[in-house]
């Protein structure tokens, strides 16, 4: 028997996620059986029980796209892969279980230099990170770019690599709380209070010319945005924070830029399993390296999701909410 977090309808994750207990099935010849560690509550996990992409999500189903553990055992059928290999099932969500049976082609290789819980939080944030910024926009020392959210964890995790790369992007964030911890980092801080877009308007004037942008925040700001970029400039749309869409006139009025959604689900279904893994690599060695880190809140056994979701919604800054 294994615990199981199952979703049987749409709604609210705290009110419509149920803790189950299943039994195991047998292991197809086929596949792996991961017996998984720790895991991650992300913002995708949310927006997909919610029934945004209800469309391509079948119920009853397991949550959880980003989640860490050992291989438990193999199918007769599977070579590469030994017990006790640590990995990262991906391509799918059900890490909110205590073992998932997957595809060995679809585990990605966990380095013995990253702590249990650096690998439950290196997938879903610091890929889309490093996708970003450097398949994307191509960055590289002197650019100019600007971030919103940026005190998010993936908001920290742009600046750091952004950093690395002798950049420091212009950080815009919701409130004063995280100025300090920004500073030095950053070419500057823009605070955009939740009202009005004035502040960013005014933030932003005398910042024109930027050779990027990267929203997770999408309505009527991005179009602020997109006027901050030189012609040419890139605008890479990847969240949806404001819960609101960006306006049809944006694209009308913003002929001159190159626009561009990334989702990191988009990305490994599309590409080779092997290029999926040599980016994660890269992801890894950032993160041994420090350069890439995500602060981790409150970690609570899988037992208690109900309570991890309480404290982990609405999505804040101050670090992850981990399952164990």
């Amino acid at each position: 028997m294994q615990y199981q977090a199952v979703v049987r309808k749409f709604g609210p994750a705290e009110e419509v996620v149920e803790l189950e207990q299943a039994a195991l099935p047998s292991l197809r010849r086929d596949q792996v059986r991961v017996r998984l560690l720790a895991r991650a509550i992300n913002p995708s996990d949310i927006i997909t029980i919610s029934g945004a992409y209800s469309g391509r999500t079948i119920l009853p189903f397991i949550p959880g796209f980003e989640a860490f553990g050992v291989v438990e055992q193999c199918g007769e059928e599977v070579h590469g892969l030994s017990p006790g290999t640590r990995v990262l099932p991906v391509r799918s969500a059900g890490g909110w279980q205590e073992f998932k049976d997957t595809d060995p082609g679809w585990c990605l290789r966990v380095p013995d230099e990253l702590t249990d819980v650096e690998a439950a939080t290196s997938y879903v944030n610091p890929m889309t990170a490093w996708l970003m910024l450097h398949a994307k926009i191509g960055l590289r020392p002197g650019m100019r770019i600007a971030i919103n959210a940026a005190a998010s964890s993936i908001g920290a995790i742009l600046i750091g690599l952004a950093n690395a790369a002798g950049v420091e992007p212009v950080a815009i964030v919701r409130g004063e709380g995280s100025l300090e911890r920004l500073r030095g980092r950053v070419e500057a801080v823009i605070i955009d209070r939740e009202k009005s877009e004035s502040d960013l308007v005014a933030g932003l004037a005398g910042r024109h010319g930027l050779d990027a942008v990267l929203d997770c925040v999408g309505g009527v700001r991005a179009a602020v945005l997109a006027d901050a970029l030189r012609p040419g400039g890139r605008f890479v749309h990847y969240g949806l924070l404001s819960g609101q869409s960006i306006p049809n006139s944006f694209w009308a009025s913003h002929p001159d830029i190159s626009f561009s959604y990334f989702h990191l689900r988009e990305w490994v279904h599309s590409e080779a399993m092997d290029d999926v893994q040599h980016a994660y690599s890269k992801v890894a060695a950032q993160i041994v390296s420090k350069i890439i880190a995500t602060e981790v809140r409150e970690v609570f056994p899988l037992e208690n999701v109900r309570q991890a979701l309480q404290s982990a919604l609405p999505f804040r800054t101050g670090g992850k909410v981990l399952l164990a």
